[in-house]
């Protein structure tokens, strides 16, 4: 609970760094923290054990690790950062709620397997409750095509997101999730340094940062990826990833809940409405894909 906690809290941090910072250089310096944070991790995990330090071995093992640094850190910090400068913290957390049933249906259609009909009616209900938050349940919205673009950037993330955990699952029949997040990590920063310099805002964004902003890169960076990914993982060896992936629809409630007391954002009923869609056609979706390999396996 308290790494969706921290998780909802992202969307928050990141609204707030990239009001002071461009947001190339904000997911620069997220994750070269990370980076240095994850690898004294492997280091110390390694190290001490006497086990072989954790060496890709042949193109194949490189190019996948890469692809999780280009889709999972380059690309979906992209798409969030960048729609955070646009649009409202609160629209982020419920855009990106969809995040849990795009990348299960994906998933199917990738590894052609069956969905089931209860996993097509819960993906539908949060596709409409998408819906009703980009358009702010408004008809005139559709009719005119005056949506918020940070909105419209906003939905590539759960995109990016769903093609960096498909990817992932090939990548961690070789190494742990810690070795391979580590590496994406890597990879991502090293691809973020060039964009950040493109940019401008290479040194003159370390400037640009108050005390405030600073703890948002450091939320970003250490509670929302390291902390966060660390935890995250130790409750699904706890409870069961089944019993666990219940948390995820706890993300968006904790980011609407810190939108709103932290930047005093307000809460549209088209938000609340369309929200509520998202996050129950998640749980309706994500329960039935469960039970789908339940069954299989059975």
């Amino acid at each position: 609970m308290v790494t969706t906690f921290f998780w909802g809290g992202t969307f928050v941090a990141g609204k707030w760094a990239v009001g002071e910072a461009p947001p190339f250089f904000v997911a620069f310096l997220r994750f070269a923290i990370a980076s240095a944070a994850l690898w004294t991790l492997v280091a110390w995990r390694y190290g001490g054990s006497g086990k072989r330090f954790p060496m890709p071995e042949g193109g194949p093992q490189w190019t996948g690790l890469f692809s999780l640094g280009l889709t999972g850190v380059f690309l979906y910090n992209f798409v969030f950062l960048t729609g955070l400068s646009w649009t409202s913290a609160t629209n982020g957390s419920l855009i990106v709620a969809f995040n849990p049933l795009l990348t299960a249906v994906l998933s199917a259609l990738w590894l052609k397997e069956r969905i089931r009909p209860v996993q097509a009616g819960g993906f539908l209900l949060a596709l409409i409750g998408v819906g009703v938050v980009v358009t702010r349940g408004s008809i005139a919205v559709i009719r005119s095509l005056s949506f918020n673009p940070g909105d419209l950037l906003m939905l590539g993330a759960p995109v990016a997101w769903a093609l960096y955990t498909i990817l992932g699952k090939k990548v961690l029949a070789c190494f742990s999730p810690l070795v391979a997040t580590a590496y994406a990590s890597l990879f991502g920063t090293l691809l973020l340094l060039p964009a950040a310099a493109l940019e401008g805002s290479l040194l003159s964004g370390v400037h640009r940062l108050s005390v405030y902003g600073w703890i948002s890169v450091l939320q970003l960076a250490l509670l929302g990826t390291v902390v966060g990914f660390v935890w995250w993982y130790e409750g699904v060896e706890a409870l069961g990833a089944s019993r666990a992936a219940v948390f995820v629809n706890l993300v968006p409630l904790f980011g609407v809940l810190l939108s709103v007391l932290i930047l005093s954002e307000s809460l549209e009923v088209s938000q609340l409405a369309g929200g509520i869609l998202v996050v129950l056609g998640v749980a309706i979706g994500t329960r039935g894909g469960r039970e789908n390999r339940d069954g299989d396996s059975g």
